[in-house]
């Protein structure tokens, strides 16, 4: 891990966003452990997320690999700035933009010759670019589906190089895939995740935040739903 990796967790963990409980998850799982990082609400905690999505966003394609950043609506729009805001910190300038829900019927983003800016705020992307999308977390999928398709309809030629996500749950479905793994089967986009959970868990317990029975409940679940590299990682930790 990189140390912007364990400061994400240590923040993560300190702010309630990563928590070890009982939680049902949308799968319909039961899971020792749950992310929100909808209980990250002011400028601090804006600035740490950005710190880490701009830190694995270098170094999954580095400063030349991206032309912009984009947040889909709604959770993914303060991720975006903190991500631009965060890149500007490191002398890397890149503008920011996300989608609208509805279109703008209005004023000149509304005329027949500006459909893009219709349905996007912000940077404006030309033909071609580069678009690195971030967003909190990938569970299903459809809301990052969404936004491809909707980008890839308004930007002739547009690419990918990136999703940047704050935790990989290293689990996978009834179809043997994890969420990242078929994002990108699906739409051709690599997955960089700011953490993974195999590299959350073992920073907290190694800083001895979990107690012993919980992280064995998190290896039991891991071992259980976990992809092969998460269910060699809980074996090793036995």
């Amino acid at each position: 891990m990189q140390d912007y990796q364990r400061a994400f967790v240590d923040f993560l963990w300190e702010c309630g966003a990563f928590r070890i409980g009982t939680f049902t998850l949308k799968s319909g799982r039961v899971s020792p452990t749950f992310v929100n990082l909808g209980l990250v609400e002011d400028g601090q905690g804006l600035l740490r997320l950005g710190e880490a999505f701009a830190g694995r966003l270098l170094d999954g394609v580095g400063p030349d690999g991206f032309d912009c950043v984009f947040g889909p609506a709604y959770k993914g729009i303060p991720l975006a700035v903190a991500t631009a805001v965060a890149l500007a910190s490191r002398g890397i300038r890149r503008p920011y933009l996300f989608d609208r829900k509805e279109r703008k019927n209005h004023g000149e983003e509304a005329s027949a010759k500006a459909a893009a800016a219709s349905l996007l705020v912000g940077h404006r992307p030309a033909d071609g670019e580069r678009i690195a999308l971030v967003d909190d977390v990938l569970t299903d999928g459809a809301t990052k589906r969404e936004a491809v398709d909707l980008l890839r309809s308004l930007v002739p030629g547009a690419r990918f190089p990136a999703l940047v996500v704050a935790v990989h749950r290293e689990e996978v479905g009834p179809d043997g895939k994890d969420a990242c793994s078929r994002f990108t089967a699906d739409t051709g986009v690599p997955v960089f995740p700011a953490v993974t959970m195999t590299e959350a868990l073992g920073h907290l317990e190694g800083a001895g935040r979990i107690a012993k029975p919980d992280f064995a409940r998190c290896l039991d679940y891991l071992g259980t739903h976990g992809t092969p590299a998460a269910k060699a990682w809980a074996a090793a930790r036995r």
